[in-house]
């Protein structure tokens, strides 16, 4: 795939994220995904670990909205640096409740035949 379609992956990821269907946001993830930085954890975690890392963070920001403020791809990694906003109603990240937030965050993703294959966070 081409840069550009691969930029065009992560932002509809980003879409369905923002959608709250979280099913159609692990669509995007490679069954084989590795992600080096779930918060939590301490190694590498597959899908199941980036699962309830969403779930959990989804429940906590029910109304989480992500905004792309840069998108850079070379080969098959795009770089993303983004804005989570939201209502925080639960504790999560050792962070309590009832506050909105504004959380800034950089991601690298690589991609694999138009799916998320690795991320660093």
């Amino acid at each position: 795939m081409s840069t550009e379609q691969n930029k065009e992956v992560i932002h509809r990821y980003f879409e369905a994220q923002n959608r709250h269907t979280p099913e159609d946001a692990f669509a995007f993830f490679s069954p084989g995904i590795v992600s080096h930085s779930v918060p939590g954890h301490d190694g590498d975690v597959g899908i199941d670990g980036i699962k309830a890392f969403f779930t959990t963070l989804h429940d906590a920001v029910p109304d989480m909205h992500v905004t792309p403020q840069d998108t850079i791809a070379e080969g098959d990694k795009v770089v993303v640096r983004f804005t989570i906003t939201g209502t925080q109603t639960k504790e999560i990240m050792g962070q309590p409740g009832g506050q909105q937030i504004s959380w800034n965050s950089l991601t690298i993703y690589r991609l694999e035949e138009g799916k998320i294959a690795e991320v660093w966070s």
